[in-house]
């Protein structure tokens, strides 16, 4: 496992996969890591966004996906937690939210990573963005203090409209906490959708810990495959680069009907003519 963010570089971070190929609402199982050992990727996201993939308090399953791992190649790199709802209207909702981000670190350090990616805030309209920007920081702290010491958290960029959606925004919830602590999960799809992704980057320079990468048109989220869409991904790389990312390449991206071990292989196949 690697120490943090800061210890590989850019593409030679390696390259990695979120296990979102096999299908959010489909079973996450160590039979299927396996099928991703041969795909020339060394990187995981393990995705918990769907109880159907992974419950993070099934404790069963948890413990055969960490036997499988630790005889496998593969290395995880970040765990995709529930959403969590930190900045929803009702208080036991956020309660409920904040103890499965919590949940969700323990079980990322039980799998070998450190970085949990959380969608911040909400997923219903926003009534007072302040007020929930308050929430959103109150569960990030109160997170801080009941997690491992050595994990991270991601907040994933969303649209526009999301909180945190604008940078600056996402720099305000982020302010006063530390960088090694919490950061930001980019995602070149989400952000491509309202903003110029390189600009985004650069505003957000010094925080990002986790990259997803997948492209569109900027028309929706459309989670493709990079090369079809119009990310241009050489300047994109490099701008990451610059902006201090020194962590896996790591694709949450589909390829049409292809199954989740082709979709990788492709993957593999794509980025590193990217990667410069």
């Amino acid at each position: 496992m690697l120490d943090g963010p800061e210890s590989a570089v850019g593409s030679d971070g390696g390259l990695g996969i979120c296990t979102s190929v096999f299908g959010h609402r489909h079973a996450l199982t160590p039979a299927k890591l396996i099928q991703l050992e041969d795909t020339g990727l060394a990187w995981l996201e393990i995705s918990a966004l769907q109880p159907q993939h992974l419950n993070v308090f099934d404790a069963e399953r948890v413990a055969e996906l960490a036997a499988g791992l630790a005889e496998s190649p593969l290395k995880v790199w970040s765990l995709h937690a529930p959403f969590c709802g930190l900045a929803m209207d009702d208080a036991d909702t956020r309660e409920d939210g904040l103890r499965k981000l919590v949940q969700s670190t323990r079980v990322a350090e039980r799998l070998g990573a450190r970085t949990v990616v959380v969608h911040p805030g909400r997923d219903v309209p926003s009534v007072n963005r302040d007020r929930e920007i308050e929430w959103t920081r109150d569960g990030i702290a109160r997170a801080l203090e009941a997690m491992p010491p050595d994990a991270i958290l991601a907040l994933e960029t969303m649209g526009l409209s999301s909180i945190g959606g604008r940078p600056e925004e996402m720099l305000g919830i982020l302010h006063g906490f530390d960088p090694a602590r919490v950061g930001v999960c980019f995602d070149t799809g989400h952000v491509n959708t309202g903003a110029p992704v390189v600009d985004v980057v650069r505003a957000l320079l010094g925080r990002i810990v986790s990259v997803h990468l997948h492209y569109n048109y900027g028309d929706r989220d459309a989670h493709a495959m990079p090369g079809e869409g119009n990310i241009d991904w050489p300047v994109v790389l490099a701008a990451l680069r610059d902006a201090g990312y020194r962590g896996p390449l790591i694709g949450e991206c589909g390829w049409g009907d292809h199954p989740g071990p082709e979709v990788a292989r492709e993957f593999a196949r794509r980025m590193p003519r990217f990667a410069g």
